[in-house]
C-alpha cells in the first residue's frame, strides 16, 4: 500500500490525508487483545499466551486492521513452531521513539512508533521436535507464513518488522507502526 502526500498541505492536513488512505484509527491494545482471544487454540499445544499492554487506551495506528491481524497471527504461528514442548507466547505493546540508531536497523524514519512485540520461550531437542511433528501431523496445523511475507505485510502497513532468534532461549519479533493518535506525554525513549 502506498501513501500519497501532497505538497500543498500543512502537516496536520497531510496526516489527515494519510489516515484516510490507510484506514480508520485502530487502538493498539484492542488489536492485540483481540488477537490474544483468537490464539486460544495454542492451549492444545501447552502454550500459554501472556498479554502485556504498555500503551494507553488512546494510542492508535492508522492501518488495514485485517492485514496487521494476519501479520501478528503469522508471527504467533511461527513462535508456536519454536515451542514444540509448550511454553509462553508474549504479546506486548509499547509507545517508542525511533532514534537514528534504530532508524538504521528498521529502515524507518526517526519518529514516534508503536512497537508490538511477539516473543516466545522457544527451544526444543531434536527428539522432541521429531515426536511433536509426528504427533501433530501436517494436516492439523495452521501453516505459518514465511518471514519474507510477514516483512512485506509490515511494510504494506507502513511499518517495519525486526526479528531475532536465540538458540534454545526463544525469539522475538517487533513490529513497528507509525503512531496515528496518542495522549500527549506518554512517549518512551527506545535506545
Amino acid at each position: 500500500m502506498s501513501v500519497l502526500l501532497r505538497d500543498d498541505l500543512q502537516l496536520p492536513e497531510q496526516l489527515d490525508v494519510v489516515r484516510r488512505q490507510l484506514g480508520p484509527l485502530v487502538p493498539v491494545n484492542d488489536l492485540v487483545e483481540h488477537l490474544s482471544g483468537a490464539l486460544e487454540f495454542l492451549a492444545e499445544d501447552a502454550i500459554a499466551v501472556h498479554l502485556a499492554p504498555g500503551c494507553d487506551r488512546w494510542t492508535s495506528v492508522a492501518v488495514d486492521r485485517p492485514l496487521i491481524e494476519g501479520l501478528l497471527l503469522g508471527l504467533s504461528l511461527r513462535a508456536r513452531d519454536h515451542m514444540r514442548q509448550g511454553g509462553l507466547l508474549s504479546l506486548e505493546t509499547a509507545l517508542v521513539e525511533v532514534d537514528k540508531q534504530l532508524s538504521e536497523k528498521t529502515g524507518l524514519p526517526p519518529g514516534e512508533y508503536v512497537r508490538i512485540g511477539v516473543a516466545d520461550t522457544g527451544g526444543w531437542s531434536g527428539d522432541a521436535a521429531s515426536a511433536w511433528t509426528t504427533r501433530m501431523g501436517s494436516s492439523q496445523r495452521l501453516e505459518r507464513p514465511s518471514l519474507a511475507t510477514l516483512r512485506h505485510a509490515a511494510e504494506a502497513g507502513g511499518g517495519a518488522l525486526v526479528c531475532a532468534r536465540h538458540a534454545f532461549c526463544g525469539g522475538r519479533a517487533d513490529l513497528f507502526l507509525p503512531v496515528a493518535s496518542r495522549r500527549p506525554g506518554s512517549l518512551l525513549a527506545l535506545s
